[in-house]
């Protein structure tokens, strides 16, 4: 009875591991967060759900989280190995979880497809317009942890009635947009000008002036000149003569033109959505913003985050749903904006979309601009640089540092950052 005993207990040893070998696996989960609402919250369930209908080793779950203290909730979560794969966000962001060895180097996947002959995503990269690659390939070890998901920029926004009064067209140029300014303050007693992105319109007059921007081998700025603190000067000396507004008056700049207190300003596309005009206070006009040979392009797009090997894996696979031409343009639209990859706007549905925007729009006049569409370097240090930038204008403005003197100190600054001190 003894060996017959023994023997059963064998067998139902042996038995259980071939069972659990019969058992089906689970797919692997994938999480995404967001605080999208609307049609991109709409348009991200859409397509991940025909990513999970496509396939059964991944399911993907879209979670919307809580505006308030989400880059902090996003952070500890991963931190602590039970965060989201996928969240939403510029370049610069992905600098601090690739830093802490928390993102996904995709380069490896994109690698191992080669190797198999499938080109999906690097022909997806290659055929970003080639100044905005840096933002995709300008992190400081040669990773990709991020790729854009949409365009958008900055646009010029403007009283149509009092430039129609005035006779004024709106500024091409930096030195029209101070002879406008000045007409209309002489004329009006107004400013003409506001920044509403103001580490934006100084990044341009930086690479307009052929300052360059970071020197990522050396790990320092290129642009700590006399130059740039003309350029300081130039800005302060039209705040002083009340040419420019360096703070709005109300809440936003939008507020400010619908009110009649400031006559135009550079601000996101997305401002088409809230301006209003006070009856009697005039109407919108809308218009390229000065571009030069570089134009500053917002790209937003996933951040890759790490959990394991397996959801890794599924992460990236889900990217390469996610960007298949169809579904890209699907998100520009969702998002009220452009797609930056010639496989998408290449598509009749997007060239439907573009040809087809309401005269509402501001995107036009951000697409005017997407020739001379650029990057810049998204390294340790790169987002204090732009912090730093307008700090350092803002004590010139207020008049507590001479513009030499701001821009030594913002070199130290910029250079220690860049440096992680």
């Amino acid at each position: 009875m003894k060996k017959i005993a023994l023997f059963a207990i064998t067998l139902l040893a042996l038995a259980l591991p071939m069972s659990a070998k019969k058992k089906a696996k689970g797919p692997v989960t994938v999480e995404i967060w967001h605080t999208y609402n609307g049609k991109q919250a709409a348009a991200l369930n859409e397509i991940a759900d025909a990513y999970n209908a496509s396939q059964s080793e991944y399911k993907v779950e879209v979670k919307n989280q809580d505006y308030s203290g989400f880059a902090d909730t996003v952070y500890n979560a991963v931190a602590n190995g039970i965060g989201p794969s996928i969240i939403f966000n510029y370049g610069t962001t992905a600098v601090d979880y690739a830093n802490e060895g928390l993102a996904i180097d995709i380069k490896k996947y994109i690698a191992q497809d080669k190797k198999k002959k499938d080109y999906q995503m690097q022909n997806l990269i290659d055929s970003l317009p080639e100044a905005m690659k840096t933002d995709v390939l300008g992190f400081e070890d040669g990773g990709i942890y991020y790729l854009p998901g949409c365009t958008t920029g900055p646009v010029l926004f403007y009283n149509k009635q009092l430039f129609d009064e005035l006779k004024l067209n709106p500024p091409t140029n930096w030195d029209e947009l101070v002879e406008v300014s000045k007409t209309i303050y002489e004329k009006k007693g107004i400013p003409g000008f506001h920044s509403d992105g103001l580490v934006d319109n100084l990044q341009e007059l930086i690479m307009h002036n052929g300052l360059g921007y970071i020197d990522v081998a050396n790990k320092k700025i290129t642009f700590a000149t006399d130059k740039m603190a003309e350029i300081y000067q130039w800005y302060a000396d039209n705040c002083k003569k009340g040419y420019f507004s360096f703070n709005t008056i109300g809440r936003y700049s939008s507020e400010d033109l619908a009110n009649g207190d400031i006559a135009m300003f550079s601000g996101s596309c997305v401002n088409d959505q809230y301006i209003s005009f006070v009856p009697g206070k005039g109407t919108l006009g809308m218009a390229k913003w000065i571009g030069g040979d570089f134009y500053t392009a917002w790209n937003r797009g996933p951040i890759f985050l790490s959990r394991n090997a397996d959801v890794d894996k599924g992460c990236y696979e889900f990217a390469k749903f996610f960007f298949k031409a169809d579904n890209i343009v699907k998100w520009a639209m969702a998002n009220s904006a452009l797609c930056p990859y010639g496989i998408g706007s290449e598509t009749d549905a997007y060239k439907n979309y573009i040809n087809n925007l309401p005269s509402t729009s501001a995107l036009p006049y951000v697409q005017a601009n997407m020739e001379v569409a650029g990057s810049f370097p998204n390294v340790t240090g790169s987002a204090a640089v732009r912090k730093a930038l307008e700090e350092y204008l803002n004590y010139v403005v207020d008049g507590r540092m001479s513009a030499k003197d701001a821009v030594k100190a913002m070199e130290k600054d910029c250079n220690d950052a860049l440096n992680g001190r």
